[in-house]
């Protein structure tokens, strides 16, 4: 079920490029497969604008480490999502102020949407959020204008949600959905009431699913959408599709979606457009078991950010086997799961919040079938490389420092483990849907 049908129911060296430097191959401007696998992606556009020499003291097969220029894509608002390197955006979908708390533990930084989608956010809302230290990206209506100065409202909130799908026509069926003019027309009016803050946008799985049946008839282009908002937003839930109709059944499983839609995003951005995803963690649909793993949703979030998603969105509802807002928390595993994985994106948030750099690794799979996408970011004499298989399968990849004479270690970060660096050149093994962070310190490194 999608989010739609929620609301019918209720200090750096580098900084991140708005392209990440991923690749199954040592060319980083390898075009990314769509859902059908034809290679019609985006394309890393992230290009070395020189170099920073090796800092004294390192050893002298230390090859320079490009420099790449990098504006957060949140730079424009004076009071819009904290443009410090030491916070990403990790926001959940709609919920109340009374599970502000357990969010906040889960590891939830920012509220999208008006809570249960029919009230107001109302003041006393925010100054909850504010306690614990969120934010809240709210629509402009009353009581958002109203608190106009609250810095815990970091956006605004376009309605409708999802209006790339077509759109009940109150009768109980469908007509076309919302002309991207009429979004265009409604941001420059939001925009009016209050240009400090950015403007976010919810569209549908239109973005990575051109077949997508929920879309109706001659709809419009989805790129037409993105000039509409300054933050887009997207949801696909692959796992959860397998449960759904027939047409949803096409989508069943392929985990990579989310990023494709993210490269999407980039490659139709107008004008550095921050692109957010939603990532499913809950069986949603009433009657089907069908949903993600803890591994699962982990593949989903990491493969999004290594493509360069600015934000990610939670989506935690669930109907099975009755509507719980926050059902997530029926789900212990699921929880701490999520809540680790939060707690990694925060604390990498200066790495992620850096420049994608390009040609510095090379990674290739033992298995053609199973790509392994990856980003590779510094920070200061250390490279690091956030990998994850972008298909079904097993694989074991080798990883290749370009320029790198040298032995040493390289750090497996979360997993309490090294690997050996021979010559530059470490490898490592990929389970189904697996992902893996390394850290390799320059410094420690012995040259040949």
């Amino acid at each position: 079920m999608n989010r739609t049908s929620r609301l019918a129911a209720m200090g750096l060296m580098l900084g991140l490029g708005c392209r990440a430097s991923h690749g199954s191959a040592s060319d980083a401007s390898t075009p990314r497969d769509g859902p059908d696998g034809t290679g019609d992606g985006a394309r890393d556009r992230i290009s070395d604008a020189g170099s920073t020499p090796a800092p004294d003291g390192a050893p002298s097969c230390v090859p320079a480490i490009p420099a790449v220029a990098w504006t957060s894509p949140y730079a424009g608002w004076s009071r819009g999502i904290p443009t410090d390197p030491a916070f990403f955006p990790i926001s959940v979908w709609l919920q109340g102020s009374w599970h502000a708390t357990e969010m906040a533990q889960l590891g939830i930084n920012i509220y999208v949407g008006n809570n249960a989608g029919t009230d107001a956010l109302a003041a006393s809302d925010l100054a909850i959020l504010e306690k614990l230290g969120m934010y809240a990206i709210i629509g402009q209506d009353s009581v958002g204008l109203a608190n106009v100065d609250d810095p815990t409202i970091v956006g605004w909130w376009m309605t409708p949600d999802e209006p790339d799908n077509a759109q009940s026509d109150g009768k109980g069926g469908y007509g076309p959905p919302v002309a991207p003019a009429t979004l265009v027309a409604q941001y420059d009016a939001y925009k009016a009431a209050d240009a400090t803050r950015p403007i976010y946008l919810g569209l549908g799985q239109g973005v990575a699913f051109d077949g997508w049946e929920g879309r109706g008839s001659n709809a419009p282009a989805e790129s037409g959408y993105v000039p509409a908002a300054d933050i887009v937003d997207f949801d696909i839930y692959p796992y959860n599709n397998c449960g759904g109709d027939p047409n949803e059944q096409m989508t069943c499983g392929q985990f990579w979606l989310n990023a494709f839609g993210v490269d999407r995003l980039h490659q139709w951005s107008t004008r550095h457009q921050a692109a957010w995803t939603d990532i499913e963690t809950t069986a949603i649909n009433a009657g089907s078991t069908d949903g993600p793993t803890p591994a699962q949703t982990r593949s989903e979030v990491w493969l999004a950010l290594i493509h360069g998603a600015n934000g990610i969105t939670y989506f935690i509802d669930t109907w099975n086997p009755s509507f719980r807002e926050d059902g997530i928390f029926a789900d212990a595993t699921m929880v701490g799961a999520v809540t680790a994985l939060n707690h990694q994106i925060a604390s990498l948030a200066p790495e992620l919040n850096s420049a994608s750099l390009s040609n510095v690794v090379a990674v290739n799979s033992s298995n053609a079938a199973v790509p392994i996408d990856m980003m590779v970011k510094a920070h200061g004499q250390t490279v690091y490389v956030f990998a994850a298989a972008s298909r079904a399968g097993t694989t074991r990849a080798s990883f290749t420092v370009s320029n790198l004479a040298a032995d040493g270690s390289v750090t497996v970060v979360g997993e309490n483990r090294t690997i050996d660096l021979a010559s530059g050149k470490f490898a490592d093994d990929f389970a189904a849907n697996d992902v893996h962070l390394y850290a390799l310190d320059l410094s420690t490194v012995t040259c040949n």
